[in-house]
């Protein structure tokens, strides 16, 4: 990191790696400006509302196809050091950046919300509905490989945006399967894949899954219904280690029936019902015929099958691994489920999966 002097630009602070944090700056609401100029088609970006290795980001992917690709700018949050850009798909879009020159970049904070304005944009080129980092204040970190001036804070000038979050359809959406219980983590084992040349998990036996007498715990949902496992776990484990999770819930009816169902995930997923393998795929990102659309980032349109219910309490298992390609970065892990109809459905997790809770904790 140095301070450098442009002079277009006057003081320049150049961060090379790493980040440059702001002293005695606590940042909760207001409009944030900065011009920053980019390294070489690097990514970078800038975290707020930081505390310890938990924020809220907005990521930068400078590229001569900026104002087309809809993977120009992207806001997410961070948890464990992990930027989560692979489940939060839905925050990024084009932008009119400059790849190569100055960019001047607009923040207005207000509550949950926040718009994003490149380069004079009358209209916000980003507007984020339910900010989900975790804190309502915190301090700025500046991303490097990245060149910044003209930095200023103006509090508590939000320009009229609500601070209220958007409204979260899932929320009262009962398709979506929302009560899980998360296992421990685990290292998945794992083999070369002679097909793909990636490293991917062995594929687990569903008599492997933790019994009802270990430590189960219930996980709250994102907005969405996302099991974010990010946000519990980070990578859970370093290096090449994949880490694994075994998820469960309950799924009751009122007759036997086969359900279909929707699911989006992070990286690869096994799905037992009643005990028998119904669902098995793969989402790395950047591996050819392994990887989901949009991307390989989560969402609902990766995958769907049919889940066969009988009568009654029907339970469903999952296990998950956070397997990245190359395996030295493991990013955003996590799952979505969503049923196509509730018809002769009651209540989903209620009563298994609370009452396992109420016996595992």
């Amino acid at each position: 990191m140095s301070f450098q002097h442009d002079p277009t630009k006057q003081d320049v602070l150049v961060v090379n790696k790493g980040y440059a944090e702001l002293k005695n700056t606590n940042f909760s609401n207001g409009t944030m400006e900065f011009d920053t100029k980019f390294v070489g088609g690097r990514i970078t970006g800038i975290t707020f509302r930081q505390h310890d290795d938990v924020a809220d980001a907005l990521y930068f992917r400078p590229s001569a196809d900026c104002a087309v690709s809809e993977e120009c700018i992207q806001y997410m949050p961070t948890a464990h050091h992990v930027f989560e850009w692979d489940l939060y798909g839905q925050y990024q879009t084009h932008a009119p950046i400059n790849p190569d020159g100055w960019n001047h970049i607009k923040l207005v904070l207000s509550g949950a919300r926040m718009n994003v304005f490149i380069n004079g944009a009358r209209s916000p080129t980003l507007a984020v509905g339910t900010l989900v980092g975790g804190f309502p204040d915190g301090t700025i970190r500046l991303h490097g490989p990245a060149s910044y001036a003209h930095l200023s804070i103006a509090p508590h000038i939000v320009d009229g945006l609500s601070a209220v979050a958007f409204n979260d359809p899932a929320k009262s959406d009962l398709r979506v399967v929302r009560h899980w219980l998360a296992s421990t983590p685990f290292v998945m084992p794992s083999r070369m894949d002679a097909t793909l040349q990636e490293n991917t998990g062995i594929d687990p036996v569903y008599s492997s899954m933790p019994k009802e007498t270990a430590l189960w715990k219930p996980i709250t949902p994102d907005p969405g219904g996302l099991i974010n496992l990010t946000r519990w776990y980070g990578d859970a484990q370093t290096g090449q280690a994949i880490a694994g999770m075994w998820l469960k819930t309950t799924i009751n009816t009122d007759h036997d029936q086969i359900k279909h169902v929707d699911i989006g995930w992070t990286r690869e997923v096994w799905i037992f019902v009643n005990g028998k393998l119904a669902f098995q795929s793969k989402n790395l990102y950047g591996v050819k015929g392994a990887s989901k659309e949009p991307g390989g980032r989560l969402s609902l349109t990766n995958g769907s099958f049919d889940l066969p219910l009988h009568k009654g309490a029907n339970q469903v298992a999952v296990a998950i691994d956070d397997n990245f390609a190359g395996g030295q970065q493991h990013w955003g892990w996590g799952l979505e489920m969503r049923l196509a109809n509730t018809g002769g459905i009651r209540p989903m997790g209620d009563a298994g999966a609370n009452a396992n809770a109420a016996n595992a904790l």
